[in-house]
């Protein structure tokens, strides 16, 4: 009876928390979007890229209200392939019934899912993703998987049911981030840092070179917008570099420091 017991207490804990298996290796999958795009998990993984898989049902409210909330589109926005391209965020609709016209709005739905998301969709039928693995206690599960080792390191369904919103998912996802440089090819850019943080008006962002290059520097906001761009002349050694931040709004910045194809990105602050 004890052992029931506390099997019954496990199943309600994990069921009030994170619906992803949480490290169990995440099986390698080919998918094909709305748009006619295929998608292989690991060949995303290899080249370093953070896999956000959001897998949802169309009739699911609480699936409707985190959608709402726009904080995947904003992940897209901000680290995908037009933002830090660190991350892929894919939508898989768990529920081999679906139509497109029910992800457009119509019939047994919540809404139109489509409108105003742009990161892919993924409607198919029969499912070729494991239940069991991604989404094991409902929906919805959106599974963070790492590409060190693939293996589904979070859940963010979590941080949004604690209200934690989007900077409590970008949290968690940084800590997955690599940088997109080549493994055969020798680092040029290394330890990239903004202080102070938070800033107020000037923020003084810092890095390693190891070569006499140019650099890309962008800054954008927690939705993704570009709010700084510009190109520096960057010397061998420590480079410094100051941001006129006075114009920024109080909140969270990403800066994207790209240099001879390697990509490093870091977070910081603006308080007035």
């Amino acid at each position: 009876m004890k052992k029931t017991l506390l099997s019954i207490l496990s199943i309600f804990l994990l069921s009030v928390s994170s619906h992803a298996q949480v490290g169990a290796t995440a099986p390698d999958f080919t998918v094909t979007d709305l748009d006619g795009n295929t998608h292989n998990l690991y060949s995303i993984l290899n080249s370093g890229k953070v896999v956000i898989l959001d897998c949802s049902t169309i009739w699911c409210s609480t699936c409707w209200s985190m959608h709402g909330g726009h904080y995947l589109e904003d992940i897209h926005n901000t680290y995908g392939p037009n933002g830090t391209d660190q991350v892929r965020v894919l939508f898989y609709e768990a529920d081999a019934s679906t139509t497109l016209a029910n992800l457009q709005g119509t019939g047994n739905t919540q809404g139109n899912w489509l409108s105003g998301s742009s990161y892919p969709f993924v409607n198919e039928s029969p499912l070729s993703l494991s239940g069991s693995i991604y989404w094991p206690l409902g929906f919805p599960t959106v599974n963070v998987i790492s590409p060190s080792d693939k293996k589904i390191k979070a859940d963010l369904y979590d941080p949004w049911a604690a209200g934690d919103g989007l900077a409590g998912m970008v949290d968690i996802i940084d800590n997955y981030f690599t940088s997109t440089s080549s493994v055969d090819e020798e680092e040029t850019l290394s330890n990239v840092n903004v202080y102070p943080n938070p800033s107020n008006n000037v923020a003084n962002l810092t890095f390693a070179s190891n070569s006499n290059t140019d650099a890309n520097i962008t800054i954008y906001n927690v939705i993704g917008e570009i709010v700084y761009q510009e190109n520096k002349s960057v010397q061998v050694g420590d480079n410094l570099f100051e941001l006129n931040v006075n114009s920024f709004s109080n909140g969270n910045y990403i800066v994207r420091v790209e240099m001879e194809n390697e990509i490093i990105t870091t977070k910081f602050d603006v308080i007035r």
